[in-house]
């Protein structure tokens, strides 16, 4: 396994980049292609290169594949075109959504046949783009989105029917207050059902709190309901050693005890970090 960082939100300019993820261990970065447009690809290819840094997944989140619009298609292409600059192998965005707010929450329409048609039609011309410049899309799955569960997954990517679009497993994305207590096993199924497919990692966490009614945040990996080791385990058991799994959505005061909770989990697992 291959260890990453994602710190958008945060921020940092390019040096805070490059020293939090060295201060880190890691190899890989997951930046937003925001945060690529920050210094000139020739600038950053020489930056990474002198801190043995590569890019890893390029970020187009803005684009919601069941809500396109000219503007975020145009930040798509333009991911795409960073990740070719950067030598970066993936960019990652959400797989749809009819909620007109937010490309990760809800809408009664998400959860069926017709809505994964229509993501696929609309996602067949990036995956021709990305085919062209060599590079992956990554759909980031998430149970509110129309990659609402396994299935879906595999009949999204399907429908599309281009090696160029592959999952983006977050496990975290996809726990619903049923799998909670048993989270292990329903990451089980999904790594095993999907293997072929998944071609890059998210690592952080999702806490339930106690409350009258269901309400369930994020968290840094180590606080919430996943245990990692069992999810590096997985990982590791069914996909390829190089494969990167990217810690994201982590305050800076809580990265370092992430961080280690990762390495820690991938030891407990037997999992060397390459």
């Amino acid at each position: 396994m291959r260890l990453g960082l994602g710190l958008g939100g945060l921020g940092l300019d390019s040096v805070g980049l490059i020293e939090q993820a060295k201060a880190r261990g890691v190899s890989g970065l997951l930046m937003d292609v925001s945060e690529t447009r920050k210094l000139p690809a020739e600038d950053w290819r020489r930056l990474l290169a002198a801190n043995e840094l590569e890019v890893v997944q390029v970020g187009a989140w803005a684009l919601n594949p069941l809500r396109p619009t000219a503007e975020t298609e145009q930040i798509a292409r333009d991911a795409i075109a960073a990740a070719a600059q950067l030598s970066a192998p993936y960019i990652v965005l959400g797989g749809g959504t009819k909620n007109a707010n937010h490309s990760f929450c809800g809408h009664p329409d998400n959860f069926t046949d017709a809505a994964i048609a229509e993501a696929a039609s609309n996602l067949k011309t990036l995956a021709r783009e990305a085919e062209g410049a060599g590079v992956v899309v990554t759909l980031e799955i998430h149970f509110a989105t129309v990659l609402c569960d396994w299935a879906a997954c595999r009949k999204l990517i399907d429908e599309i029917g281009s090696g160029a679009v592959k999952i983006n497993l977050d496990a975290a994305n996809m726990i619903r207050y049923y799998d909670y207590w048993n989270s292990s096993e329903y990451v089980r199924r999904g790594i095993e059902s999907l293997s072929d497919i998944i071609a890059t990692c998210h690592a952080k966490d999702v806490v339930m709190h106690d409350a009258l009614h269901l309400h369930m945040d994020e968290c840094p990996a180590g606080e919430g309901c996943l245990n990692y080791a069992d999810v590096i385990g997985l990982a590791d058991a069914h996909l390829p050693p190089e494969t990167y799994m990217m810690v994201e959505h982590t305050p800076l005061e809580k990265l370092s005890s992430a961080m280690a909770y990762i390495r820690e989990s991938a030891a407990k697992a037997g999992v060397a970090i390459i």
